[in-house]
């Protein structure tokens, strides 16, 4: 809000001592609009039959429905909200295995951990670290080859997936925001992958929320210290970096205020 309704807004979130938030009418029926897309999209998937049994469940949070089951679905933890509010989420519905690829120091360092350690404790889930070699993709971020994000993603969920196989755990959910319609869920060798917080057309805001009833989560800053490592040296690759959060406010999942706190921990 801008101008007298703006003012109003201010005063009444310093009066309350509370955070206040304007939805737009728009923002409700793009939400409910990303909903229904997830719940056509459940139509159309070839899924088995513990699968279907998760699926089931997952389109029932869409209405806030909560069903118990004694299925077991791997979660990837990161250290970041998103992924923590997926965990919160699936704890009240699945039996959760908690997963966390460990490649170096530079990529997971030990506060990241020791928040992922406090976070499962707090939870009550299964948690492993699975180590990982991302040598070739450090040495070639750091030579300014690649942008680190998307290659160490990708690895990340190729080991998890493996892990699902080898495990006997037919899926695994990732904290990702933006892969919506026909992306939030998809089967890649045997196993359903669930992008949670897409599916359920989850925002930013959402799931710092879910996340902070177990972990508080107020920094706005930006990636690894292998991210860090690469802008230094390589200005320009920011930008690639800031698209990522662009991405999120033109899919409406990021507020513009918060987008511009994330851009700002870039400078």
């Amino acid at each position: 809000m801008i101008g007298p309704g703006g003012y109003i807004a201010g005063n009444l979130a310093k009066i309350h001592g509370k955070s206040l938030s304007i939805t737009a009418y728009t923002d409700t029926l793009i939400k409910e609009f990303r909903k229904e897309e997830s719940k056509t999209l459940i139509k159309t998937l070839k899924i088995e039959k513990d699968q279907k049994e998760i699926v089931r469940i997952l389109e029932g949070l869409l209405t806030g429905k909560k069903e118990k089951s004694n299925l077991n679905v791997a979660v990837a933890l990161s250290g970041g909200r998103d992924s923590l509010a997926s965990a919160v989420l699936l704890k009240e519905v699945f039996n959760i295995d908690a997963f966390t690829v460990y490649p170096s120091d530079m990529i997971l360092p030990k506060h990241v951990r020791d928040s992922i350690d406090e976070a499962v404790k707090i939870l009550g889930c299964n948690h492993e670290y699975i180590p990982a070699d991302f040598s070739e993709i450090i040495t070639k971020s750091l030579d300014g080859r690649i942008h680190p994000c998307g290659h160490c993603h990708r690895a990340m969920m190729k080991i998890l997936i493996q892990e699902c196989v080898h495990r006997k755990i037919p899926a695994v959910t990732f904290g990702e925001l933006l892969p919506t319609g026909s992306q939030s869920l998809r089967v890649q060798d045997s196993i359903l992958i669930v992008n949670l917080p897409a599916f359920l057309a989850l925002t930013k805001r959402d799931t710092t929320t879910i996340a902070s009833t177990v972990k508080e989560y107020s920094s706005h800053m930006l990636g690894c210290p292998l991210l860090k490592a690469v802008h230094r040296r390589f200005p320009a690759m920011k930008y690639a970096t800031a698209k990522r959060v662009l991405r999120e406010v033109r899919a409406g999942v990021l507020e513009p205020g918060e987008a511009l706190k994330y851009l700002k921990g870039l400078m």
